[in-house]
C-alpha cells in the first residue's frame, strides 16, 4: 500500500469513527445518532423538545431503520422511541396521556380491543423524575418493550399495540403535530 493510500485508508477510519460516534443534542439531551431494536440497527430520523407554557416539558428521539421512508414509521417494522422528563411527572398522567394519545389515534372499537394491552403499558409506568429516560422499542418478533433508566420492566406484544403507541407521537392525531413532523424528519428544529 502507498502512502498516500495508507493516509486516506487512515483518514476514512478516522472519519467513519466519529460519524458513529455522533450525537444529537437536544436542550440539555443528548440522543445517539444511531441505535438498535433487536439485531436491527435504526438511526435517529428526529429528535425534539415539547414546551409547555413554555417549560421545557420533554425531549423525545425517534429511531428507524436506515432505508426505511418515514410514511412506514407505523408498520410492522422495528422502531424505538426515547423521551427524557425535564420535569417530573406523576405515574397517573403517564397513564392518563398514554390512553388520551392511543384513543384519538384508533377506533374505539379497537381501543375497546386493545384495552388489556394499553392496561398492560401503562402498569409499566413510573413516577417519573426530571432526567428518567422512557424507552420503548418495538421489533415484530419481540413486541413492545419498556424500559425507564435502561431498566426492563415488560413486553407487550402485538403490531396493534405497537402501531397505536406509536401513534401517539407520529400518529394521524399526534400529541404536536410540529413535534410529528420533527420525529420524522421532515422539519429541522428541536424547540416547540
Amino acid at each position: 500500500m502507498t502512502t498516500s493510500k495508507q493516509l486516506f485508508f487512515v483518514a476514512f477510519i478516522f472519519v467513519s469513527a466519529i460519524a458513529l460516534a455522533w450525537a444529537f443534542q437536544v436542550g440539555p439531551v443528548e440522543f445517539a445518532n444511531r441505535t438498535s431494536a433487536g439485531p436491527t440497527l435504526l438511526v435517529l430520523k428526529g429528535a425534539g423538545l415539547k414546551k409547555f407554557l413554555g417549560i421545557q416539558v420533554v425531549t423525545v428521539a425517534f429511531y428507524m431503520p436506515a432505508r426505511l421512508s418515514s410514511q412506514l414509521a407505523l408498520t410492522d417494522i422495528p422502531k424505538r422511541l426515547e423521551v427524557v422528563y425535564l420535569q417530573n411527572i406523576p405515574q397517573e398522567e403517564l397513564q392518563r396521556a398514554t390512553s388520551k394519545g392511543i384513543r384519538k389515534n384508533i377506533s374505539k372499537e379497537e381501543y375497546l380491543r386493545l384495552q388489556p394491552k394499553i392496561e398492560a403499558v401503562n402498569s409499566m409506568y413510573p413516577d417519573v423524575r426530571k432526567g428518567d429516560k422512557i424507552t420503548v422499542v418495538y421489533t415484530p418478533q419481540d413486541g413492545l418493550k419498556l424500559s425507564v433508566n435502561e431498566v426492563y420492566k415488560g413486553t407487550v406484544p402485538g403490531a396493534d399495540i405497537a402501531r397505536a403507541f406509536f401513534a401517539i407521537w407520529v400518529g394521524e392525531a399526534p400529541v404536536d403535530a410540529a413535534m410529528k413532523a420533527i420525529l420524522l424528519g421532515e422539519k429541522n428544529g428541536p424547540n416547540l
